[in-house]
């Protein structure tokens, strides 16, 4: 019977050390997404379209679940994470989209003002999230999250 087992970081080859470091930092640069509370709280006040709430509510996802993910990609990959990161990335992905439709429809929000191209950014954000989410399917980064050892010999 075969099981998976999660590897150690001293296991994995250059590459794959590469993306397990890069994965988690770009999920920790998640975090600048708590951005998304004074853009709820200009909500809640009026200030802001209430178009705003959907992208807000996916940026405060990423940025609550952030910590856990990088977390759990390091210290317990398998199924479960593998799975959980997919669906962050595309939650994630699903975010950036709701922010270019409401900027096109609505415009920027203020916490944009200042920005001389409000899409730039999201833009930036959306093609790396698109990356990190290939990357997982990439067989060789695939199967750090599902290391196979050999039937026991016991």
């Amino acid at each position: 019977m075969q099981t998976a087992t999660n590897s150690r970081f001293s296991d994995l080859n250059g590459m794959e050390r590469v993306f397990l470091i890069g994965t988690v930092i770009w999920t920790l640069l998640q975090l600048s997404r708590f951005i998304a509370i004074p853009l709820i709280n200009e909500i809640a006040a009026g200030a802001e379209s209430e178009a705003w709430c959907y992208p807000a509510y996916l940026d405060l996802f990423a940025a609550v679940f952030a910590v856990p993910l990088a977390w759990a990609v390091i210290a317990r990959r398998g199924l479960l994470v593998w799975i959980l990161a997919v669906v962050y990335w595309a939650i994630s992905i699903v975010d950036h989209f709701g922010n270019f439709v409401t900027t096109t429809y609505v415009g920027p929000p203020s916490i944009a003002e200042g920005m001389s191209n409000p899409y730039l950014v999201p833009a930036i954000m959306t093609v790396l999230d698109v990356i990190f989410l290939i990357l997982l399917f990439v067989p060789q980064f695939r199967n750090m999250f599902f290391r196979m050892i050999g039937p026991d010999n016991n």
